[in-house]
């Protein structure tokens, strides 16, 4: 199995675990499994409230990364993808508002989406031209 098999498969996951995570009841940072994304906020922000932001930044750069070490490219671009990611990211932003009762579509989570899909495929495509030029070195 290759990177890129791995890689895609884990983007279809990311994919659903994104759609779960954004239409499920509210998830409080101070879960468990926030722990992470509260540390991050409080040493990037000095504010642990800005861990939800956090989270959408890093499941969407998962996306991201995964989307570009797999060669998930619309239309041949790795940015169409991205702006692809975005907009799954604001159409699920939407339906929060749609489909809970407890959680409501915030444009900064949308932001959080779209600058984690980017950051994130940057760093895959990074990551993939190391390795190509491992193999090829």
């Amino acid at each position: 199995m290759t990177i890129q098999m791995i890689a895609r498969a884990a983007f279809a996951l990311l994919l659903v675990l994104a759609a779960w995570l954004s239409v499920s009841p509210s998830l409080e940072p101070s879960e468990a499994g926030f722990g992470v994304a509260r540390w991050l906020a409080g040493l990037l922000f000095g504010d642990e409230a800005a861990a939800d932001k956090i989270g959408h930044f890093l499941v969407y750069g998962a996306l991201g990364a995964t989307a570009a070490l797999g060669r998930l490219a619309l239309a041949g671009r790795l940015l169409f993808t991205v702006l692809a990611l975005a907009a799954y990211g604001a159409l699920l932003e939407g339906a929060q508002g749609w489909l809970t009762q407890t959680r409501s579509p915030e444009v900064l989570d949308a932001l959080a989406n779209t600058a984690g899909a980017g950051a994130g495929a940057i760093l895959g495509a990074l990551a993939r031209m190391a390795a190509s030029r491992r193999r090829t070195g």
